[in-house]
């Protein structure tokens, strides 16, 4: 009967059950036989090999914790740096001492008088350069400011090495920080937290200065 009466709406085949008859669905057991397991362990190999995390290779971030994220990005971040210092730092060096020399012969830029060696007698030292590329990615904004910070009151790291860690120049942002800070003042607006804390800081050390040399005199 059903071969011989096939039902068909636009194309697709419409059961039709005799009283009694019961449709009974198949499904498969494992849809992917195996797959999944077998992409990541390929990927964990193509990450080792490479240098990076697997997370960083495959874009997959799920059911990480802040340590493990941390973890891995570092594992990165390091492979990048070394190879941004190996290849990319080596090259802007190279470009910059071209420039540099063509600079010094054209007279734009001129050495210090009491120099103790020539540009070709010191090429390396006169084109000694630190080069700040993108910064590291931030997987929690907050703790990685308090490491910064902590780092820094701690005598551990420096203002300049923090801000390359962001992409940035510490010697932009001071300058921009006293520019902005005098803005505010101009127009009548509060200073921030930090520079309040500073200017109090200040006053209180030149206060007790003059307080000690009073009583010195």
């Amino acid at each position: 009967y059903y071969a011989a009466a096939p039902v068909r709406l636009g194309g697709a085949k419409v059961p039709h059950l005799m009283p009694g008859d019961s449709l009974n669905l198949q499904t498969a057991q494992d849809t992917d036989n195996g797959y999944s397991v077998f992409e990541q362990s390929l990927l964990r190999y193509i990450a080792a090999g490479l240098g990076v995390s697997y997370e960083q290779l495959s874009r997959n971030y799920a059911q990480m914790s802040y340590s493990t994220a941390r973890a891995s990005a570092n594992e990165s971040w390091a492979y990048f740096m070394g190879r941004r210092k190996f290849v990319a730092s080596r090259q802007a060096s190279q470009m910059f001492l071209c420039w540099l020399e063509e600079a010094i012969v054209r007279r734009v830029v001129t050495l210090p008088s009491k120099a103790r060696f020539s540009f070709q007698e010191a090429r390396s030292a006169w084109g000694n350069c630190d080069w700040i590329g993108s910064g590291r990615m931030a997987i929690d904004g907050l703790k990685e400011v308090q490491e910064a910070v902590m780092l820094i009151e701690a005598g551990l790291s420096t203002y300049e090495k923090e801000c390359a860690k962001r992409g940035d120049d510490y010697q932009e942002i001071f300058a921009q920080q006293v520019r902005e800070t005098m803005e505010r003042r101009a127009a009548g607006l509060k200073p921030p937290a930090w520079a309040a804390a500073a200017f109090e800081s200040g006053l209180r050390q030149s206060t007790e200065e003059e307080k000690s040399d009073s009583r010195a005199a």
